[in-house]
């Protein structure tokens, strides 16, 4: 799928129920790459259809800054979506950068989104498409990954949604939140399957790969420890759940600086070799091939944006 997509920070995700007014005002005081305005798990039946009102409320009036601008839909197989669709869109949608779509299954519920979308930005003069993320909480949703991620050409990201999908498989838990606290009991990593199989997925269709929460935010240690397991399988970040996340989230979801300047030098050299019409490209003595160029490209962009997140 050759398409050219917005290039987003996504190495923090903060996930906030739009119902919830002080929380979603102290959201927008934090460093924090994208705020979630949450339409579905954390927000009551009772509280779902009043609870759009707000959530338009703060995409055309809060101060989001440069954070991505996104908000959660309900599932695709509840009476609320399709509301939660038209009237936050058609309201918001030209302040709207993303919408993520929880438990998804099926290709087909990503392009039935796409479409109601194409009908709204066009009767409502959008200048821009609206991204989508979809959110992969079941073990048939894991089955249909490949498809889903090349479903429609808006889709953005692959979401990993672990307590669902634990429960999917009847996994047993021994943590209070479900969400990937208190493993120690399994002798390895159980979700290193589900987390490999995701990612690669997006990556083969040039998507971003983000982790579910850690739902112990008390626990530092095990918060880092999942962060450094899914980064090192190629995810750009991980949703939180609680303010304190955001540092350690930020931080290694990040290049390094000594990373960041060799892929500086990786990609001059290579634009200076394509220049100079070389044939082949070393690097203090060590050759240089077309995946370590691509990584670099990566990583420099990354960097660049994070700079300018960081600049006063």
């Amino acid at each position: 799928m050759n398409v050219t997509r917005p290039t987003r920070l996504h190495r923090s995700v903060l996930s906030v129920p739009a119902n919830r007014d002080k929380m979603v005002l102290k959201a927008f005081t934090l460093p924090v790459d994208m705020i979630m305005l949450d339409l579905e798990d954390s927000v009551p039946v009772d509280r779902k259809e009043a609870s759009r009102a707000q959530v338009v409320q703060a995409l055309r009036h809060a101060d989001w800054g440069d954070r991505v601008r996104a908000f959660r839909i309900n599932a695709m197989d509840t009476p609320f979506a399709y509301r939660d669709l038209i009237e936050v869109v058609e309201a918001a949608g030209d302040q709207l950068d993303v919408i993520v779509v929880p438990k998804v299954e099926n290709p087909a519920e990503i392009q039935a989104i796409d479409y109601l979308l194409k009908q709204i930005e066009m009767r409502q003069g959008f200048s821009r498409p609206i991204g989508l993320e979809a959110s992969i909480e079941t073990a048939l949703g894991m089955v249909h990954v490949d498809r889903i991620a090349f479903s429609c050409a808006r889709l953005e990201a692959l979401v990993f949604g672990v307590a669902d999908y634990g429960a999917s498989l009847t996994m047993p838990n021994k943590g209070i939140s479900g969400h990937g606290d208190a493993e120690q009991f399994y002798p390895g990593h159980r979700w290193h399957f589900p987390l490999s199989r995701l990612a690669m997925a997006a990556k083969a269709a040039d998507l971003a790969a983000i982790d579910a929460p850690y739902g112990n935010y008390q626990d530092q240690q095990g918060l880092e420890q999942s962060c450094l397991l899914s980064a090192a399988l190629g995810f750009d970040g991980k949703w939180a759940i609680h303010p304190n996340q955001l540092e350690p989230i930020n931080r290694l979801y990040s290049p390094s600086a000594e990373d960041a300047e060799r892929a500086r030098r990786v990609v001059e050299a290579y634009d200076r070799a394509v220049r100079e019409g070389a044939g082949s490209l070393a690097i203090d003595g060590k050759m240089v091939d077309a995946a370590s160029i691509r990584i670099a490209r990566v990583i420099a962009a990354q960097w660049q944006a994070i700079q300018q997140r960081n600049a006063p």
